[in-house]
């Protein structure tokens, strides 16, 4: 519109310049407007040489962004020593530290433990077992474990409760009718067996006469005497019986493996468990058990075992956060890793750009490169137009004032 309105006015000096400004700037417009349309696409469908560079040069222009990318951007040497100054065990705990993440990690490790679990063949998980328990079992093992229970369960007091339930049980047994008939049985045979001369038989005749002998209440005496023992036993923490069945337990444990009577009876329960013809079938059936009992707390929010596997977790991760030996060892153990990955993928990096660029056409990537740099290339065709109006006004004043 400038360069309409002083066209005919190119005479007069200052219309002259405004003139000389608009003709430049219009060309250096439409010049920078043709070279940025060039790159792209054949300005107004013209299939003028030279035009259309980027889809015509697309493959060397890949080269070119795998090159840069590659081996100018990426290179082993940049990612390595950018791996160094990482502080990887520092990154994973500090994802690590809030209650969020924590219930995330335990949400998928439960998940994961659930499909696990459910995946096991109960019949084959059986024989493998058993073939390991045949391999690696023997009868030395199995009293240093019953030793070992044994003591832990001391340590633990288990066995005061073990011998109050059994007193217990052992008082209720007296207190039956059958054991006192029993009782008696045996008091009418002791009593036969110390008649064995006409004098003791006439005593014992005369005894039973006047029912000075009457062995119901003989064992019913018996009974209560022994039935109280029991329960002052089962009662006062401090009753000797106790001191005395710790000390025979204690002194049994230590010599567990030395025993030979007991290691014989474990060597034939071994041997017979082992070898049974039912043994893969006795062994499914609490492998299924145990499984069904598994998915069966896994399935609540509130389950046991993770309960009990985030406890151990997080305290775990709560001591490797306060060693910083360990923390270095692992930093150390991963750079390593990655740095042996980075070596033999480094490649890769170029396949993947080659990859994504092979998946757009001409009109996407065209598309996609004017969309990120669309603004920059409106202002070189309005920088051209500047500088073309400039250096036209220059012309034209080296030719008034000095032609």
């Amino acid at each position: 519109m400038l360069f309409v309105l002083t066209l005919r006015h190119e005479g007069v000096f200052a219309l002259g310049l405004l003139h000389a400004f608009a003709e430049a700037a219009m060309i250096g417009g439409l010049a920078d407007w043709f070279a940025v349309v060039a790159l792209f696409r054949h300005p107004f469908g013209l299939r003028i040489p030279h035009t259309a560079i980027i889809p015509k040069h697309r493959e060397k222009l890949t080269r070119g962004i795998i090159d840069m990318v590659q081996n100018r951007w990426l290179t082993k040497d940049t990612i390595l020593e950018r791996l160094s100054s990482w502080q990887l065990s520092s990154a994973l705990l500090s994802t690590l530290g809030d209650a969020e993440s924590r219930a995330g990690i335990l949400r998928l490790m439960r998940g994961a433990l659930a499909e696990a679990v459910r995946e096991i063949d109960d019949e084959r998980f059986a024989r493998k077992a058993l073939d390991v328990l045949r391999r690696q079992v023997g009868t030395d093992d199995l009293l240093r474990w019953i030793r070992a229970a044994g003591e832990r369960g001391m340590a633990g007091g288990w066995h005061r409760l073990l011998f109050t339930q059994a007193i217990g049980q052992a008082a209720d047994w007296l207190s039956t009718p059958g054991v006192r008939r029993t009782i008696v049985t045996q008091l009418q045979r002791i009593a036969e067996q110390y008649a064995d001369s006409p004098f003791r038989k006439l005593g014992k005749w005369m005894a039973e006469s006047v029912n000075a002998l009457n062995y119901d209440d003989l064992a019913v005496s018996i009974v209560d005497t022994l039935t109280a023992e029991l329960r002052n036993m089962q009662e006062q923490p401090e009753h000797p019986a106790r001191a005395d069945f710790e000390a025979w337990l204690a002194e049994l444990l230590s010599g567990l493996e030395q025993h030979e009577d007991i290691r014989a009876h474990i060597e034939a329960w071994r041997t017979e468990f082992l070898d049974g013809e039912n043994t893969p079938e006795l062994l499914r059936k609490p492998i299924e058990r145990t499984r069904e009992w598994i998915l069966k707390d896994l399935a609540v929010e509130d389950s046991a075992i993770m309960q009990q596997l985030g406890t151990a977790l997080f305290r775990a991760l709560d001591r490797f956060a306060a060693d910083a030996d360990a923390q270095r060892r692992v930093d150390d153990w991963l750079k390593e890793r990655i740095a042996g990955f980075v070596e033999r993928h480094h490649g890769e990096i170029g396949a993947i750009v080659e990859r994504n660029l092979e998946k757009l056409d001409d009109e996407q990537l065209v598309g996609q490169i004017e969309e990120k740099v669309g603004s920059d290339l409106q202002y070189i065709r309005v920088n051209g137009a500047v500088v073309g109006g400039l250096v036209g006004a220059a012309i034209f004043l080296l030719k008034y004032f000095v032609l």
